[in-house]
């Protein structure tokens, strides 16, 4: 995802022409992600005036090795130490939502951050919009969903918790088609945790909603994090509506051996209209599987009855 030029306004019903027409040419050169900075204000006769906030570019991002390698870490033995610590006070089974964990174990980003690597190939979705054929077009839905899975933190480490407010929006330009794809999530509620998000490509016809709930939970040496709720892509040329839902991850390996990390789970990709629906399922490694049973996913599309 290469390019330059970024509108000030991603979300204003105007488009990128105008947008661009009624900024301050402050604009940056840039590729790749970029993200949303705080809200300037300028000084008029009246008064401060709110301007459209600006993004700035994000340099670097640091990404895990391909393959098993970015589904493991080792734990140093003074890190161990700590979990111990902690692990006293859980019992299997309880919610770790409002356990506060050691440093080492999350991520240096906000949670809302971390759902944006799931549209860090939306431009697949531009294809998908200009597909005629509705059995093509799910097939190009379900390639997309697949390559969020495809971005991953080096190691094993957790995002931050949204602060109740707490918004993150950025964007990622398409040289392709010549387009933005602009995303922006808020949280929405502190107890239980609830992320909203939406992302929109205008210019190529599509957008996305939806709402998630973070939920965990203590298995003894291992645990999983849930992402209860759905999101809506909707082709907006064709007013067509798939409605998406989301694996778990499951880290096992916290008392003793590595530290391991999986996806696992069904999950369905469905639209009413054209009455196609795919499934997935994401299985765990069994505890007596080898190397070529990491990662594994099978799955159908359906119409109807009838099995594709």
């Amino acid at each position: 995802l290469n390019g330059s030029s970024l509108e000030n306004d991603a979300f204003s019903d105007k488009s990128e022409q105008e947008n661009a027409e009624e900024s301050d040419n402050e604009t940056q050169e840039h590729s790749g992600k970029t993200i949303g900075s705080g809200r300037a204000q300028s000084e008029t006769l009246e008064g401060p005036v709110p301007r459209g906030t600006t993004y700035v570019e994000q340099v670097h991002e640091e990404f895990g090795e391909l393959g098993q390698a970015s589904q493991v870490e080792t734990v140093s033995e003074e890190n161990k130490s700590l979990m111990w610590v902690l692990l006293r006070q859980l019992r299997p089974g309880m919610d770790l939502s409002r356990v506060v964990l050691p440093t080492f174990v999350l991520e240096p980003r906000s949670f809302l951050d971390k759902l944006s690597d799931y549209y860090f190939h939306a431009d697949l979705l531009s294809r998908a919009a200009l597909e005629g054929d509705a059995y093509r077009r799910i097939k190009l839905v379900l390639q997309w969903y697949l390559s969020g899975f495809y971005k991953k933190p080096k190691g094993i480490k957790k995002p931050y918790n949204p602060i109740l407010g707490e918004t993150f929006r950025c964007c990622w330009f398409h040289p392709q088609t010549n387009s933005h794809t602009f995303y922006i999530a808020e949280q929405v509620s502190h107890h239980p945790p609830v992320s909203a998000f939406h992302v929109s490509n205008r210019r190529d016809g599509f957008c996305i909603s939806g709402s998630i709930t973070a939920k965990s939970r203590f298995y003894g040496n291992s645990l999983s994090a849930l992402l209860d709720g759905k999101a809506t892509l909707t082709f907006l040329n064709r007013a067509e509506d798939y409605t998406l839902t989301m694996p778990y991850a499951h880290c096992k390996g916290i008392l003793y051996g590595a530290m391991t990390m999986e996806l696992g789970g069904r999950v369905t990709i469905e639209c009413e209209k054209t009455n196609f629906q795919a499934e997935l399922e994401f299985k765990l490694k069994p505890f007596f599987g080898g190397s070529t049973s990491i990662n594994q996913i099978s799955g159908k599309i359906t119409s109807g009855e009838e099995v594709l």
